[in-house]
């Protein structure tokens, strides 16, 4: 088992879980827990089936019994974080491009439920060359 780098790894899994949750598209989101739940689903059975739904809470919930979680399912999560990293390094490059947008045309948005992410679709004929493009870019490569 790989349970020595496991925990760190799952930690930062579960605060990747909740910091996608407010920036990135739905459907990046379910390919992610589409891996965990496919490998996973013996132990979200048995250690996880009164946990409601959402926020990461199956993830904290499989965090918690971290030790009892089969080689399949610690692999998940680590296939998971990779497809995490990829997510938030992409979000992270539009935030950068995007900051001055943002700031412009989004002020007041409510962070979450990918609300800057609909403001910027909203203005895309008013945003600079950069965060367009980036925004356009990363659109895409998040379906």
């Amino acid at each position: 088992m790989i349970a020595h780098t496991f925990k760190p790894l799952a930690q930062l899994f579960l605060f990747s879980v909740m910091l996608m949750a407010s920036l990135v598209p739905v459907s990046a989101q379910q390919s992610v827990a589409e891996t965990i739940r496919g490998e996973c689903k013996e132990e979200l059975t048995k250690f996880c089936s009164n946990v409601t739904p959402g926020r990461a809470r199956y993830a904290g919930c499989l965090l918690a019994h971290n030790d009892k979680l089969s080689e399949q399912c610690e692999i998940a999560f680590e296939v998971g974080l990779v497809q995490l990293s990829i997510i938030l390094s992409t979000m992270n490059y539009v935030i950068d491009q995007c900051y001055a947008d943002i700031d412009e045309h989004c002020d007041g948005v409510v962070v979450g439920g990918t609300r800057i992410g609909q403001c910027l679709s909203k203005n895309l004929d008013k945003l600079k060359p950069e965060c367009k493009a980036s925004f356009l870019k990363a659109k895409e490569d998040l379906k």
